[in-house]
């Protein structure tokens, strides 16, 4: 079996003759020379070059963590391959836990038509009035109150949350037709 595949413990048992003794790869060579190849493999595997990239650099950034481990291996990107590869494969395993997540969402939630033309017309029509007119009718019709709660919540007389719902249905009627 390849050193560079094997965790550290295991990596030690193994003859001496698999592990290189040249200590001095700088990192820079290393991530210039393994990069490109790393892209090309996340990217085929993962299908997004944004997703692709960004798993690399995960990689690099465990690789550059454990550098004084990794250059020692007689492949280093050997070892970076497998744990792009690991990487990937959490990548995919989080997409379908996703997808099965927002499916039980979207078949749980009730499908409900959206509001009608008319229904869109009229409430663009009634954020088009006076503000006290609109307050009241939204309040009345919308938040179902009555008009003694309107008043209330208003600090207004009854008298005049009636007559500004009169006046405001008059407005919409010449408005909309009615």
């Amino acid at each position: 079996m390849d050193a560079t595949l094997l965790p550290d413990h295991q990596r030690s048992d193994m003859a001496t003759d698999d592990i290189t003794t040249d200590f001095t790869v700088p990192f820079e060579e290393f991530y210039r020379a393994e990069y490109p190849g790393l892209v090309a493999v996340a990217t085929a595997l993962v299908g997004s070059p944004e997703s692709g990239e960004d798993l690399v650099q995960d990689t690099m950034v465990k690789s550059l963590m454990r550098w004084q481990s990794v250059q020692r291996l007689e492949r280093p990107g050997g070892w970076a391959h497998r744990v792009l590869l690991n990487a990937c494969t959490s990548w995919w395993r989080r997409r379908r836990t996703e997808a099965k997540y927002f499916g039980l969402i979207r078949r749980s939630e009730a499908i409900v038509d959206g509001p009608s033309p008319d229904a869109l017309a009229f409430w663009e029509s009634v954020r088009r009035l006076p503000e006290r007119h609109r307050m009241v009718l939204v309040l009345h019709y919308a938040g179902d109150r009555s008009v003694s709660e309107v008043a209330s919540i208003l600090s207004v007389p009854e008298g005049t949350v009636r007559s500004d719902l009169t006046r405001a249905r008059a407005v919409l009627a010449t408005e909309l037709g009615a």
